[in-house]
């Protein structure tokens, strides 16, 4: 089997760039309200829900839904393997872009 070309190897559930954005958001926190999360970047509840479940099947979030007094509050965060795998994709985005630019 030939090796696949870089942009081959790209995690499609990361790279869909809505998914994108939230792995991005998540990358530097250890968790975000889902409210907070969905302002910063514009989404609908339902539209946002949609992504998270796509990335919560694959293993990359963590969502946590408690109350704060009698509130309900939805926490959610990257998961160990979520940031393995963004990880992974910065450095194989990076190494296309390098490839790109005649590094």
């Amino acid at each position: 089997m030939a090796n696949k070309p870089p942009h081959d190897l790209l995690d499609e559930t990361i790279h869909q760039r809505t998914r994108l954005a939230i792995m991005a958001s998540l990358a530097a926190v250890e968790s975000l309200d889902f409210n907070d999360l969905k302002a910063q970047l514009g989404l609908t509840d339902g539209n946002l829900s949609t992504h998270l479940s796509a990335l919560e099947r694959a293993g990359y979030v963590k969502i946590e839904k408690g109350f704060v007094g009698k509130k309900p509050r939805t926490t959610v965060g990257q998961t160990p393997a979520g940031r393995t795998a963004m990880q992974r994709y910065i450095n194989l985005l990076q190494s296309i872009l390098d490839k790109a630019g005649g590094k």
